[in-house]
């Protein structure tokens, strides 16, 4: 059956931003070949359709659209957060542990380190203190006592430095009398939900 962006989005495929995102970053191009039991087989995703083949090539892509039309801060957030840190090696080599870096995921970090920079004026900034702070914000187990050592950096410079990222990102919860700041990471997913909502592949919260 011919898949068109129409019937694809009229079932709402996914329950939710992250379910969406997270298929459309681990969409593999492998899935072409699968065979007729290894769709059967296929994990479902969001509400259960799992897409595989070129009708999960295109419901990836549509995502992925959505996804490029939000501001380079946003897109770079949500690609720390969703895309995967390494993805498979088939190079068959002996010294190969099978994973390598997701390029992706690298070049998101990237180029919030270099955006970090503006949340740490007036303090001395190191690049590999901003980028291992990012890092461990978006998933990579380190301490910041390791981060100071590799780094040569003394530990209170790395941890008034990890307190203003994770600002940055994760904003501040409410607390007595004072309103919760959302962070960038926040905006980023209500600003992706609205577009992924509007285009019909998330489905929308019905009221009480």
């Amino acid at each position: 059956m011919k898949l068109t962006g129409e019937t694809m989005t009229e079932e709402r495929l996914f329950d939710s931003s992250h379910a969406a995102l997270v298929f459309a970053f681990n969409f593999s191009g492998q899935q072409y070949q699968a065979s007729a039991m290894n769709k059967a087989m296929t994990p479902q995703i969001g509400s259960g359709k799992g897409l595989v083949g070129v009708d999960g090539a295109a419901q990836a892509g549509m995502i992925r659209r959505e996804l490029g039309t939000l501001p380079e801060l946003h897109q770079a957030v949500l690609t720390a957060r969703v895309a995967p840190r390494d993805v498979p090696c088939e190079c068959t080599r002996p010294c190969c542990s099978g994973r390598l870096p997701n390029a992706e995921w690298t070049d998101a970090i990237v180029w919030l380190t270099e955006r970090a920079m503006q949340q740490l004026s007036g303090s001395f900034s190191h690049y590999r203190v901003r980028r291992s702070i990012l890092e461990k914000i978006f998933g990579v187990k380190v301490n910041l006592a390791d981060i100071a050592e590799a780094c040569g950096a003394h530990r209170n410079t790395v941890s008034d430095q990890n307190a203003k990222l994770k600002l940055w990102i994760e904003g501040e919860k409410g607390r007595k009398g004072l309103n919760a700041a959302p962070g960038v990471e926040a905006v980023a997913w209500m600003a992706i939900d609205g577009r992924l909502k509007a285009a019909r592949m998330v489905g929308v919260e019905e009221a009480a």
